[in-house]
């Protein structure tokens, strides 16, 4: 009896925890729509230029696409095994189908492909994808921190919010160096090393053992293209709907608006990531404008992403059915 209510609690804490997500959309676009009358927006969507749109988001995707895919070789091949780029992009890129629905869903099956395809465990692989994770937010912030150094804020409103990120900014580089110190004095002391893997989350820190400085500034390096495309593409997107931010602004701003799509609170990016627009841009144009400008950009560089992903999925198809027959 007592395993049979313990199963059911564990199913119930687990259908809460898929349920929060759709909860978290579903009350941050209504506090939106309290402020934005659903009738201005659509009157805005109205006017978006699509196939405009597409022509800046669908050259944006494919590079996006093509450096996550070299980053991610790069990553596997330095810590895991030997790989090649074109093993990687056709499986990068169908798993941006999956990441529609969740990213770490979609994270999750490029970690399986890869432990099938190179015999590393998998939990050494995603290993390797958290460190890339990690990367990815540093190089946000990297840029962010550029912003908070040399622009100029407009507002009183801005100022607060700069001073706010001058401190999260210094907490969050201090955090990178604490993090790399600690994982650096593993590789030299033994006994640290040892209650490190023997922890709770020893299997999947073994990346972050062995990864030193430069390894963190050469994943840096080649992640920070994709934030200045994105940068470049918004430009031009924003441009095409009449909307006109400074890049230093979108410099500093862009990297928080991408943080707050990523929280894990909402589903499919949708919500944190339109509050965020409005919250750092609701300045530059009307609100309903900028609302239907979020969204349409997050639409269509979804769609754009989805479409390489159906693209390359037949092949990515045929590669996972050629690792089963062959283990089988």
């Amino acid at each position: 009896m007592a395993d049979a209510d313990s199963a059911r609690s564990l199913r119930t804490s687990a259908h809460w925890r898929k349920a929060l997500p759709f909860a978290g959309t579903l009350i941050i676009f209504a506090l939106v729509f309290w402020r934005i009358p659903a009738a201005r927006l659509g009157a805005a969507l109205e006017e978006v230029p699509v196939l405009k749109f597409f022509g800046v988001f669908l050259p944006f995707s494919l590079c996006y696409w093509t450096i996550d895919s070299f980053c991610l070789t790069w990553v596997v091949r330095r810590f895991n095994a030997e790989l090649r780029l074109r093993d990687v992009m056709p499986i990068r890129a169908s798993m941006n189908l999956l990441a529609l629905i969740n990213s770490n869903l979609g994270q999750g099956g490029v970690a399986w492909y890869l432990h099938r395809k190179t015999g590393v465990p998998f939990l050494q692989i995603l290993s390797s994808i958290l460190f890339i994770a990690l990367a990815e937010v540093y190089q946000l912030l990297f840029f962010s921190t550029l912003g908070v150094l040399f622009y100029r804020p407009q507002s009183i409103a801005q100022s607060r919010i700069i001073n706010v990120l001058r401190i999260a900014d210094v907490a969050a580089w201090l955090l990178l160096a604490a993090i790399i110190a600690c994982f650096a004095e593993a590789r030299r002391n033994e006994g640290v090393r040892s209650a490190l893997t023997n922890s709770r989350f020893g299997s999947i820190i073994g990346t972050f053992v062995a990864a030193r400085p430069i390894d963190y500034a050469i994943v840096l390096g080649i992640k920070a293209p994709n934030f200045l495309l994105s940068v470049i593409a918004h430009y031009f997107a924003l441009s095409l709907f009449g909307i006109t931010i400074p890049v230093a602004r979108l410099i500093l701003f862009l990297p928080l608006v991408f943080v707050a799509a990523a929280l894990p609170i909402a589903v499919a990016h949708l919500g944190t990531s339109q509050a965020a627009w409005l919250l750092f841009f609701s300045g530059s144009a009307p609100d309903a404008r900028i609302l239907a400008y979020s969204l349409a950009a997050h639409f269509t560089f979804m769609l754009c992403n989805g479409l390489i992903g159906l693209f390359y999925l037949p092949r990515a198809s045929r590669e996972m059915t050629a690792l089963e027959t062959a283990e089988a």
